[in-house]
C-alpha cells in the first residue's frame, strides 16, 4: 500500500481514558503483542499524548524536556511505511516506504506482531550548552518522560506496549538518514487488544 506523503491528524481527544491513577495501576510492560490494528484516531491521540503540542501560544510539550530543547522526534515504523511525527503540524510525514520493524524488533520476534513502533530519537543539537556526555545524558532522560507518556496512555486505553532499548541503531540511522547528533535512544511496540 502506497502511504500519503503527509497524514494530517485530528484534534487530540483530551477527555479518553480512564483516570491517570487508575491508568498507573495498569501499567505493565506485556511480552506478548497482538496484531490487532491501531487506527488513526488512536494513533493520533497517542502521539499526541506521547510528546504533542499542549500550549500551542506557547509551542510546549506534554514531555519535559531539559532547556525546553524539545530534542525528543518520534518515528512510526508501520507494515507499510516508516513516518515522522511533526508534533507542531500534528500531521504525519512519510519518510520511506516499507516494512521496517524488523530493525527495532531483532531476536524478539514476537514484538513483530505489533502492527506500530514508535521510536524515540533524540537530537543533542537541540540543547543551547553542556558537554556531550550530559547532553547524551538529558537526551535518554527526555525520551523517557516521552515512553512513560506512551505507557500511561496504552494502560489508560487498554493498548498493549513496552519500551525496549535493543535496536540496530546503525541501520537505523541510515534508513532515515539521521545526523550524528540524532540518537535512537528507546522503541516501543503498540497493538491495540483484540478484546476491544
Amino acid at each position: 500500500m502506497k502511504m500519503d506523503s503527509v497524514i494530517i491528524l485530528g484534534k487530540p481527544d483530551v477527555k479518553r481514558g480512564v483516570p491517570v491513577m487508575t491508568a498507573l495501576a495498569q501499567r505493565a510492560s506485556v511480552r506478548e503483542f497482538d496484531s490487532v490494528e491501531i487506527s488513526l484516531k488512536d494513533l493520533s491521540d497517542l502521539l499526541w499524548a506521547a510528546n504533542g503540542v499542549n500550549r500551542p501560544e506557547e509551542g510546549k510539550r506534554t514531555a519535559p524536556s531539559a532547556q525546553n530543547a524539545q530534542d525528543v522526534d518520534i518515528f512510526v515504523f508501520t507494515k507499510d511505511a516508516v513516518l515522522f511525527y511533526n508534533a507542531m503540524k500534528h500531521q504525519l510525514e512519510l519518510v520511506t516506504d516499507g516494512d521496517h520493524r524488523d530493525l527495532l524488533a531483532g531476536k524478539q520476534v514476537e514484538s513483530l506482531k505489533a502492527p506500530v513502533f514508535l521510536l524515540l530519537v533524540s537530537d543533542i543539537s537541540r540543547f543551547r550548552f553542556g558537554e556531550e556526555e550530559l547532553k547524551i545524558q538529558w537526551g535518554a532522560i527526555d525520551a523517557g518522560m516521552v515512553a512513560e507518556n506512551i505507557l500511561i496512555f496504552c494502560a489508560s486505553e487498554g493498548f498493549q506496549t513496552r519500551p525496549r532499548a535493543w535496536m540496530d541503531r546503525n541501520k537505523i540511522k541510515a534508513l532515515l538518514k539521521l545526523r550524528d547528533t540524532q540518537i535512537p535512544v528507546l522503541n516501543l511496540p503498540v497493538s491495540a487488544r483484540s478484546t476491544r
